[in-house]
């Protein structure tokens, strides 16, 4: 299955789905973070998202952008930053093969929501 290349075509079917949980990023060996559902090996080291206690340090949001778009599309994952940017939303991204993911502080997650769509 190819995803869409198309500029218009993503944003024209843009979802944007609240995954349950909380989430945090860390650093650590790849080998003691078997419940990250990301970890991604950077020159400095791992980089791990797992879930975050309720109650420990502050946590993020993942959004999932429910639309198909391709490892080539250019610009997309530019327009939802600008968006979040002009709502004075920091994000961090995480680009899959089916699907774009981002990541929202907890306490801007309805506006993230609002913002994206």
């Amino acid at each position: 299955m190819t995803g869409e290349r198309d500029l218009n075509r993503l944003l024209a079917s843009l979802k944007v789905t609240r995954r349950d949980g909380r989430w945090r990023f860390i650093t650590g060996d790849r080998a003691e973070q078997p419940e990250a559902i990301m970890a991604f090996r950077e020159a400095e080291g791992w980089t791990h998202i797992i879930p975050a206690p309720q109650a420990d340090t502050p946590g993020y949001i993942w959004l999932e952008i429910s639309v198909h778009s391709s490892l080539d599309a250019v610009g997309f994952l530019a327009e939802l930053a600008a968006r979040l940017a002009a709502a004075n939303i920091p994000c961090n991204a995480v680009a899959g093969y089916y699907h774009d993911h981002i990541f929202v502080p907890e306490d801007k997650a309805d506006a993230a929501l609002i913002a994206l769509t």
